[in-house]
């Protein structure tokens, strides 16, 4: 028997409104999977966090788990390996309520099927010390964590940090832990009657992606992709209006009328600030990639947008197109960077963002120079472009600051991906940290998560004359873009990809805490657009002809980094918005 005395002197005692009441116990036939150690994640109230709790085993095949309480409001559950992820390590849902004291069997395989065996008639399950720790396993971390243990009841938790199985003699844990390295923390509790049971916590550190020259560029987020600018042709856009309907305005030809060659940036799905928290919130605006073109007269656009954050613990994936950004009065923004000579906040003579009637939301300080503003239902409201006056702000009324394009529709929507697009790219669960975004780690391929159709297009044909730029400055210096997913009056995403929308991403919007703060918060871009025509090195290092000699020179190698005292080598030169090739 274990001393309480040293039980209470070495473990960190739960308050008594956290002791955790024995509930409903339910089996697990671990036979087909085979897994080393076995996990369960449910949801609806209790719910767990992912990837779950690791549950008790019994003998042979055979595991527990106990509930904490009434599990009555749980709609569903998955059982998987405690400590590995993906696929091939989980069962399929089961999405029905558990049944006291039933064994539930999965079929082994990628999300085998869970089936209910009845009653379970074995070895009662052991009463255990269960330990808790938060952050919970499975996180990670970019330079350190500190981890906190608990268990119930209350015993000694003995623990090893190399991996080892601990026994008795390990370290006694007394105060939180902190790590600076990828860590598999390894737990052992001993209750008063002599049951024994190890768990296991895994705190892995990122190896994050630093953004260069002001773009991230990953397996994943790719800024002019193998140097693609865009193309020098015309495309043939039709648009025609609906009246009385939700799209207002469709893009006709849309899905026929860009390719991969035409692609300037692209991006990620799952990379907005309701793919952390909010996630019942309809429509999604989510951009996933640019398309560029430019001929004598027009710039035509082209953006995908990708429906892949959806309501998984409620109504699940939208069959109504209300998922669909067109569903809603909300805004659509494009910053253009036109001339490399001139920079626009977005900031109104009046002290507001444009659009805004009570503050600043999205501020520009990454050379853009313009901004459009439309409403996701083409056709609805007054569409602008905006340009700053001498003092840099914008005004709706002042000549050259808000320009309207055209009476007639020159954007629209349409239903679908695009066909050249193979892969949707993002996170495989949602509710991850926005720091996964800065790594190549994570990722799934989304694509067959909906059907092709419940994705949505847009396309603009904007007048070169209203922009201010010509074919050939387009070709011979480039443009750049940037499109700005808004919610609400906030950013909550953007591509090419800035951290700024991301920077409260998991705070509590004002007048809604079960959605985010990113809706109403200040972002502040700095990261670079998308190029447009000129040229662009495969690296990602823009090389234009401008020049300003009032500039320090920077050089960078053929893959982008900065090199502060180049030699012996080829580099990239720039001097203000002029770069070229040089051998050293």
């Amino acid at each position: 028997m274990k001393s309480r005395l040293l039980s209470l002197v070495s473990a960190v005692v739960l308050p008594a409104s956290m002791i955790l009441a024995d509930g409903v116990t339910i089996y697990y036939d671990n036979s087909a999977t085979a897994w080393e150690s076995v996990g369960i994640h449910y949801w609806g109230g209790p719910e767990t966090q992912w990837p779950g709790v690791e549950i008790d085993h019994v003998e042979g095949n055979i595991w527990s788990y106990t509930f904490p309480s009434d599990p009555k409001g749980v709609s569903g559950f998955l059982f998987k390996h405690a400590t590995e992820s993906g696929g091939e390590f989980q069962t399929a849902d089961y999405s029905k309520a558990p049944k006291a004291n039933h064994l539930y069997k999965g079929a082994g395989g990628k999300k085998g099927k869970v089936t209910d065996e009845g009653e379970y008639t074995g070895a009662e399950a052991p009463k255990t010390a269960t330990v808790t720790a938060d952050p919970r396993t499975g996180t990670r971390f970019s330079d350190e964590i500190t981890v906190t243990l608990s268990v119930n009841p209350n015993v000694p938790i003995y623990y090893t940090t190399d991996g080892s199985v601990p026994t008795t003699s390990a370290a006694v844990y007394s105060s939180p832990l902190t790590f600076s390295n990828t860590t598999e923390l390894k737990t052992l509790t001993v209750t008063d009657e002599g049951v024994e049971k190890t768990q296991t916590f895994i705190y892995t550190k990122r190896q994050t992606i630093a953004m260069a020259d002001g773009m991230l560029n990953t397996d994943y987020y790719m800024v002019n992709p193998n140097g693609k600018v865009g193309s020098n042709r015309t495309v043939n856009m039709k648009f025609t209006r609906h009246p009385n309907t939700n799209y207002q305005t469709r893009a006709d030809n849309a899905l026929s009328n860009w390719t991969k060659d035409d692609i300037v940036c692209q991006g990620v799905a799952r990379d907005i600030a309701s793919a952390f928290r909010g996630r019942h919130e309809y429509p999604v605006i989510d951009t996933y990639a640019i398309y560029g073109a430019y001929d004598a007269d027009n710039l035509y656009l082209g953006v995908q947008y990708v429906y892949e954050v959806y309501d998984e613990g409620g109504d699940g994936k939208s069959d109504n197109d209300r998922h669909r950004p067109w569903m809603m009065d909300g805004r659509i923004m494009i910053a253009f960077d036109l001339d490399p000579n001139k920079e626009f906040e977005g900031i109104l003579t009046n002290g507001n963002t444009i659009w805004d009637a009570d503050g600043q939301y999205n501020v520009m300080r990454n050379g853009t120079d313009c901004i459009w503003l439309g409403n996701t239902k083409p056709g609805v409201g007054q569409p602008r472009l905006f340009f700053p006056d001498a003092n840099g702000k914008a005004d709706y009324t002042a000549p050259g600051c808000c320009v309207e394009v055209s009476g007639e529709p020159y954007y629209g929507n349409a239903d679908g991906l695009l066909p050249d697009i193979e892969h949707i790219w993002g996170q495989a669960s949602l509710g991850y940290d926005p720091e996964e975004l800065l790594t190549n780690d994570g990722f799934a391929d989304l694509i067959n998560e909906v059907p092709r159709d419940k994705h949505t297009f847009y396309e603009w044909c904007f007048p070169l004359n209203k922009l201010g730029v010509t074919e050939e400055y387009i070709r011979e210096n480039g443009i750049g873009v940037m499109v700005i997913d808004t919610y609400g009056q906030g950013a909550i995403g953007c591509t090419p990809y800035d951290p700024c929308v991301f920077d409260n991403a998991n705070k509590s919007y004002s007048k809604d805490p079960s959605t985010s703060a990113e809706k109403e918060d200040t972002d502040i871009f700095t990261s670079r657009h998308a190029r447009i025509g000129g040229y662009v090195d495969p690296s990602g290092v823009c090389l234009s002809t401008i020049e300003n000699k009032n500039t320090p020179v920077e050089y960078f190698t053929l893959q982008g980094l900065r090199v502060t005292n180049p030699s012996n080598g080829i580099f990239i030169k720039r001097q203000g918005s002029k770069t070229s090739k040089i051998i050293l």
